[in-house]
């Protein structure tokens, strides 16, 4: 049977993007699910609405206590045939009152007998997998935008077939915790239930999916008890809310491990009393436990909270005189979506028939040249076919016939460019670079960075060159203080920053890579400009960016005044 559970989940990845749970998480899901479940006098009801081998619901059914067991029903939903007609056979010694398995969508079906609980992994489904026409399907009855979020619209169905009071437990991608893009599950989470308790288990390596996993325990609300802006909080039986438990782990070197477990991370996780760096059998993970902060505004991220960190984070907002999206402007670099016609390193060796214009040929800044402090040149370095003028204010696209061996080139490549439809449906010419941006802004002084870097590297910019789109640019707006630039730079490249970064954001991948994006650099904080620290700062900042000799010292120098610039060097 588990080679068969193999082959069904390699099929449903490789088809779908779909990962069935691995024994170990699912039963630890079902466990917290079981914990938050109140009614113990009564036969419950439990679905997964996307069931796939039955391991969840053979996992929750493990999880109750035998005489409570005999009286649940598992319901399932699947869309896979072979994989529901493995979970009959999985299931059918599992000890409950009833198991009933339907071969159909749950996000097709309305509900009218609600269940107690619900135990879930929503498939992780790429837009293009799931086809246009049943993409377009879900936006319109789920409102979504842009890109269908798939266990979005789960959760949604999810809270309309749970009753009042019921659990759901979920499995998710933790990125709804701090991305833009998840502030409608974040919106639908506050409003429509009580988050007991939130586990983000980030680069553990738990799940096999590309994604990095979160667990969401949570209860149905009671109709018209939805929370405007706070986090979900749980309500005691006096009607006092209780925050919602928030426990991080993520893998690190393995340093003092301050409890040596012959467990596996799953079982140290459950011990509440554990955390810090631990070793279990997996490796070495820091555990960091706390509350889910309150937010200030609704698509606000969710964030853990520490005592220790919160009073760290209240020192440097007392010191803050402004953030860095009040004086500049930050965007990701340019997207051309066809970077082997646009970006070469190897222009020089094209025929000159076909060898566009030197005036075009831009250079082009990546992640490889965005260095700490300064652009570093590499080898072979790329440079950009930028098929763009400035002309009154405005970008406009070149005309070809101004320039004949860029538009010989560019022909030669044209089923292919033409190929990016959405270019010419949007009513630009076929030769256009997708995101662009001002031709005029590439020459102003900026700071580039990487989109992702596991320590900060940014890097001031006077070459005029082009940023390619795995980096993000700050100029300054128009008319603010040319030294706000250097004042920036400093921040940014900061350990202060790394640790804000870290308290408020902490968006990280594997190996401890961070997600450096507009919506959290833009809140990075800066301390007022006038002040002694600060001039200082902009002075060490320039002459670091003008020099390679002593770099060291003037970090270190750099690290003490910024620092002190925020009331931290007590």
């Amino acid at each position: 049977m588990a080679e068969n559970t193999q082959k069904i989940a390699r099929r449903a990845r490789k088809q779908n993007g779909v990962h069935y749970t691995p024994p170990e998480l699912a039963a630890f899901l079902a466990t917290e699910t079981v914990k938050a479940l109140t009614r113990t006098d009564a036969p419950i009801c439990v679905l997964d609405p996307a069931c796939g081998d039955g391991v969840l619901l053979w996992a929750i059914a493990a999880a109750l206590e035998p005489r409570r067991r005999a009286r649940t029903t598992l319901v399932g939903y699947e869309t896979d045939e072979r994989a529901i007609s493995l979970a009959e056979r999985s299931l059918s010694g599992c000890g409950v009152a009833n198991v009933s398995l339907r071969l159909q969508d749950f996000l097709d079906r309305d509900f009218d007998e609600p269940y107690d609980a619900v135990i879930a992994n929503p498939p992780y489904v790429r837009t293009q997998v799931l086809g246009a026409d049943r993409a377009q399907v879900l936006a319109e009855r789920f409102g979504l935008t842009g890109r269908v979020d798939l266990s979005y619209a789960f959760i949604r169905s999810i809270s309309n077939a749970l009753r009042p009071g019921g659990v759901v437990g979920l499995l998710t991608s933790n990125r709804f915790l701090t991305v833009r893009a998840g502030a409608m599950t974040r919106s639908l989470l506050r409003t429509e239930f009580e988050t007991r308790a939130l586990y983000d288990l980030g680069d553990t390596k738990l799940f096999s999916a590309a994604v990095l996993p979160a667990i969401t325990i949570a209860v149905r609300r009671p109709e018209g008890r939805g929370l405007a802006s706070h986090p979900p909080k749980a309500m005691r039986k006096d009607q006092t809310l209780v925050p919602t438990t928030f426990t991080r782990v993520y893998s690190c070197t393995s340093g003092d491990a301050v409890a040596a477990q012959e467990s596996n991370l799953l079982e140290t996780l459950s011990d509440c009393s554990l955390s810090g760096i631990i070793r279990a059998s997996e490796g070495h993970f820091r555990i960091e436990r706390g509350v889910l902060a309150d937010t200030a505004k609704p698509d606000d991220v969710w964030r853990l909270k520490q005592p220790k960190s919160e009073r760290w984070l209240s020192r440097v907002r007392a010191a803050q005189a402004m953030m860095f999206g009040d004086v500049a402007t930050i965007r990701v670099g340019i997207k051309t979506t066809a970077d082997a016609v646009f970006v070469r390193s190897d222009w020089h060796e094209l025929p000159e028939a076909i060898r566009p214009e030197e005036e075009l040929l831009r250079p082009l800044i990546t992640h490889r040249e965005a260095t700490r402090w300064s652009i570093t040149p590499t080898r072979n370095q790329r440079r950009v076919l930028y098929p763009h003028l400035s002309r009154g204010g405005r970008r406009v696209p070149i005309e070809l016939e101004d320039f004949p061996r860029t538009a010989a080139y560019l022909r030669s490549h044209e089923a292919r460019l033409r190929g990016r439809r959405y270019v010419t449906d949007a009513g630009r010419r076929w030769y256009e670079i997708w995101v662009a941006h001002d031709p005029a802004a590439w020459a102003q002084p900026k700071i580039a960075f990487p989109d992702i870097a596991e320590s900060p590297r940014f890097s001031l910019d006077r070459s005029g060159a082009v940023v390619q789109g795995d980096c993000y640019w700050i100029t300054l707006k128009p008319g603010v203080d040319a030294r706000w630039l250097p004042l920036m730079l400093a921040v940014a490249n900061s350990s202060l920053a790394t640790k804000f970064y870290d308290i408020l954001f902490h968006n990280k991948l594997y190996a401890g890579r961070r997600r450096y994006m507009t919506q959290y650099v833009e809140q990075f904080p800066l301390p007022r400009l006038e002040a002694f620290a600060s001039r200082t700062i902009v002075a060490r900042s320039e002459e670091l960016c003008a020099t390679n000799p002593g770099r060291n010292v003037l970090e270190r120098e750099i690290e003490a005044v910024v620092e002190k610039a925020f009331g931290l060097d007590d």
